[in-house]
Formats: C-alpha cells, sequence, structure tokens
C-alpha cells in the first residue's frame, strides 16, 4: 500500500474515517493483524466495507469471513451500497447462487470457506473476532500468512477472560458505546434488574464460563419464568422484545408463558429453518409478534432496530456475551428508548453496557468495572451506580451508602441471589489472573501482586488459600 494512498471519507462518520486512519496507519508501520474495536451499533461493516472497496481501486483483493449468514448478507449490501461493483463480489456460502470465484472480493461463511479452495486476497476482514481463536479461524489465517488481516469486534476478549494478543498483533479501538450514545448514535439503555435472580451456587463452570446443562436447570425454573413475564408487562408495556434465554427448552417455556399471559411470542434457535427464521423476524418487525425468545441465535450479528428491549435470562461469566446481547436494541429508532430487563444478574456483575471500558490485547480489562459499586432501587429495581442518592427511574430517595465499601470479602460482593453476599467477585478475579497468567508464562508472584493491586489483599483471603496453593 502507497503512503500517497487518499481514503475518501464521503459517508463515514468521524470516528469511522478516524478508525481507517489509524488501521492504515498502522499497517504502514508494519502491523499485519490488526483489531478494530467498535461498540455494537458502530458501524464495523460499513467501516470494513470503505477499507476493502479502497483495495479494490488499488487493485487489491479482499475477503471477508463471518460466521452468520445475516453478517454475510448485511456485509454484500453494504460493499454493494459502498460502491463495489456487484459482478466484482462474490459469496462463499451454502446454497447461495452468487457465486463468483473470480471476484475481486469474496464474502465467505467461515464454514463453508474451510471446505472449498480460498480464493486469492491480500486483505482478510474478520468479523465477530472475538472467535478467532476456533480451530477454524486458526487455519485460516495460518492459509493468509502472507496477508494483512483486520479483525472486526465489539468485545476483544474471549469467554475465559483472554485476549487476542496471540493472533493480533496491534488494536484500534474505534469508539465506546459511551461515546456513541453522547453522540447520538445509540440510545442510552434504561436497566432494571429483579430481586428473583436463580441461585447459581451449584452451577458448574467450565471454559470460563458456566455449564449450559447445569445453569439451564438452575433458571428453567417456574417462579423464575413467571417473574420475567411478569416484570416485563409491568416494564416494557408491549415494546417489541428479544429474550436471550439459557436453553431452548428455556426459551420454550418463556415463550408459553408469554402466550399463556395473552402476549404474541415466538421461539426460535439453531434448528429453526431458515425461512421459518426470516418469517419470526419479519412478525416482530410488523408487531404481529411482539415477544421474540432465543438460544443462542442473536446475540451476534442481527440488527432489528425496531426491537428496544432486551430480557437477559441467561447468567453468564462472559463480559463480552454480555455487552453483545445488550448492545442489540441500542441503535437508534423512531425516537424510542432502549430497555433492558436483567433476570441473570449481569449488570451487576459486569456494570451498565454503556460504562466506560478500557481494552487491550492482554485479555483483562485494563479498567474492570467494580460489581459492588452499582446497587438495585428499592423500588423498582433500576439498576445505578452506588452513589446515587434518587433513582433516575422513579425518583425514590434511596439510603446513604459509601461509594467505596470497606475492603473486606463480605462488603466487596452484594450480587448474588437475593441479596446473598460472597467471595464471588474476588474468586473471578483470581482465576481470570490465573488464566492470563498461564497464557502469558508468568507466575504466581505476579498473580499475587495483581490480586494484591485490585484488592489490597496479599496473599489472597483465607478462603482462597486452598484454591491457590493447587494452582
Amino acid at each position: 500500500m502507497s503512503t500517497t494512498d487518499v481514503v475518501e471519507t464521503l459517508c463515514l462518520r468521524p470516528y469511522q474515517a478516524q478508525a481507517v486512519h489509524d488501521v492504515n496507519r498502522r499497517v504502514l508501520s508494519g502491523a499485519r493483524r490488526v483489531l478494530l474495536v467498535a461498540s455494537t451499533g458502530s458501524g464495523k461493516t460499513l467501516t470494513a466495507a470503505h477499507m476493502i472497496r479502497a483495495a479494490f481501486e488499488r487493485g487489491e483483493r479482499s475477503l471477508f469471513v463471518a460466521h452468520r449468514r445475516e453478517i454475510i448478507q448485511q456485509s454484500y449490501r453494504k460493499l454493494v451500497e459502498y460502491g463495489v461493483p456487484e459482478a466484482e463480489i462474490g459469496i462463499i456460502m451454502a446454497s447461495d447462487v452468487r457465486r463468483r470465484p473470480g471476484a475481486a472480493v469474496q464474502v465467505a461463511s467461515i464454514d463453508t470457506l474451510r471446505r472449498r479452495s480460498k480464493p486469492v486476497a491480500q486483505w482478510v476482514f474478520h468479523d465477530e473476532a472475538h472467535r478467532i481463536c476456533a480451530k477454524s479461524n486458526q487455519a485460516l489465517v495460518a492459509h493468509y500468512d502472507r496477508a494483512i488481516h483486520i479483525g472486526l469486534t465489539a468485545t476483544p476478549y474471549r469467554a475465559d477472560g483472554r485476549g487476542l494478543g496471540e493472533v493480533f498483533d496491534d488494536l484500534v479501538v474505534v469508539a465506546s458505546m459511551r461515546r456513541l450514545i453522547d453522540d447520538g448514535f445509540l440510545v442510552e439503555p434504561k436497566v432494571f434488574s429483579t430481586p428473583a435472580l436463580p441461585d447459581l451456587s451449584r452451577v458448574r463452570v467450565t471454559g470460563g464460563d458456566y455449564d449450559e446443562r447445569s445453569l439451564a436447570n438452575a433458571v428453567d425454573q417456574k417462579a423464575l419464568v413467571g417473574n420475567i413475564v411478569e416484570h416485563w408487562q409491568k416494564l416494557a408495556g408491549g415494546t417489541r422484545t428479544v429474550v436471550f434465554a439459557t436453553s431452548v427448552g428455556h426459551s420454550k417455556h418463556i415463550t408459553e408463558r408469554f402466550r399463556a399471559a395473552g402476549v404474541a411470542a415466538e421461539h426460535l434457535d439453531g434448528t429453526t429453518p431458515i425461512g421459518e427464521r426470516d418469517a419470526i423476524l419479519a412478525r416482530l418487525e410488523r408487531g404481529v409478534t411482539r415477544v421474540v425468545s432465543n438460544c443462542q441465535c442473536l446475540a451476534e450479528g442481527w440488527d432489528q432496530p425496531s426491537v428496544k428491549c432486551a430480557v437477559l435470562a441467561r447468567p453468564t461469566k462472559s463480559m463480552g456475551l454480555y455487552l453483545q446481547q445488550a448492545g442489540r436494541i441500542l441503535r437508534p429508532y423512531e425516537g424510542q428508548g432502549a430497555l433492558i430487563l436483567d433476570h441473570a444478574g449481569c449488570a451487576l456483575t459486569h456494570g451498565l453496557p454503556q460504562d466506560e471500558r478500557v481494552f487491550n490485547l492482554d485479555g483483562l480489562p485494563a479498567q474492570e468495572v467494580e460489581a459492588a459499586l452499582y446497587r438495585t432501587c428499592t423500588e423498582c429495581y433500576a439498576v445505578m451506580p452506588i452513589a446515587r442518592r434518587t433513582c433516575p427511574a422513579c425518583g425514590t430517595e434511596l439510603p446513604v451508602r459509601a461509594v467505596i465499601p470497606k475492603e473486606t470479602a463480605e462488603a466487596l460482593v452484594e450480587l448474588t441471589p437475593a441479596g446473598e453476599r460472597g467471595p464471588e467477585p474476588e474468586r473471578i478475579y483470581l482465576e481470570q489472573l490465573r488464566a492470563l497468567a498461564r497464557a502469558q508464562r508468568r507466575d504466581d508472584a505476579w498473580v499475587s501482586a495483581r490480586f494484591a493491586a485490585r484488592y489490597r489483599k496479599a496473599p489472597p483471603p483465607e478462603w482462597m488459600q486452598s484454591s491457590w496453593s493447587a494452582s
């Protein structure tokens, strides 16, 4: 790429144009694998389309890789709208007829691409790049070892908290959710919790998150499902809604309870046929259906701005998954607000979606959310910073509490079911530190120092000693 290349910024928002400039500068400086981090709703696909068009105009070939059909189709449309000739865009995806093997730009399904011959490409774009450590993605990176790789994600870490520094050698942060809200590109959500949270004390943890089967048993309870419907009727009042459930059975039970309450609701999951899935979402768009409950389908790559309420019914230790789910309803639509009904305790564990977060390639955010710095209103259960004296949702005067709680294991929590207290946040943090230490080949002294800096305790408290010595 020549230093005389001029990138046209027409149609790009200022932060998108800056992102293009920053990526080009990193590449000119020698970076071959750049991770582009931008909030859900920031227009990462449009930013990538701009870079792909610029490469096409220089005579270079590009490959855009995604794992969902909706993302592939959306990316194809964006490239056409942004000026890449349609005859020069091919799609590599099962059952799609737009196959143009000789086209300079290819938009590919990762599942289809791994079974077919690979097109020539000087630029490879990876959508949802937090998935890049999967074997199929790693094989693709290895195949294009001489290409420039650009990763696109809103959450630059894996479910277990580890970063993406093993793959990418540089990082460009485009725009935070807070900035996009302040500039009017996203809607600030109102977040409500509930006193009826699931008991997760016996749920196993595997791969950095709750075991799905064990979690489903904990959350798929009649009283909890009923509380979801009652909460929605009180706060959402018919708003078009997406529910993120733990399992297929859990999602179907939620759908049944909504229907029993007279609410037009439908369920979809990974086995739902494509045509039926499209029809369900079309009915949601028209308002014929008011609630769509899903399991592992709509957390990534789904864009339907008219849906303005998200019910979080799936507890998760993954901040990435939480932010992906919450971000689905934040795009502006006809002046409507955004509402998050958190039945999983996610906001109390990870903070509000709109909180400022500092990202890096190491995995753990450089600035982490203190769960104990959030509280719920005693009347309406709105989630807010602990320093608030008046509920922003209902105006209730709240009891005074210290902004910084005492540094004890008991005072650091307040986010387990029904207000129970326990060592969960410190234990999670220690587990994340160990995972990061293993990935970076650091010793116990480094882990201890990081833990001490975070909680002003060294060594970890007594309740951790057995697991600490075993690590």
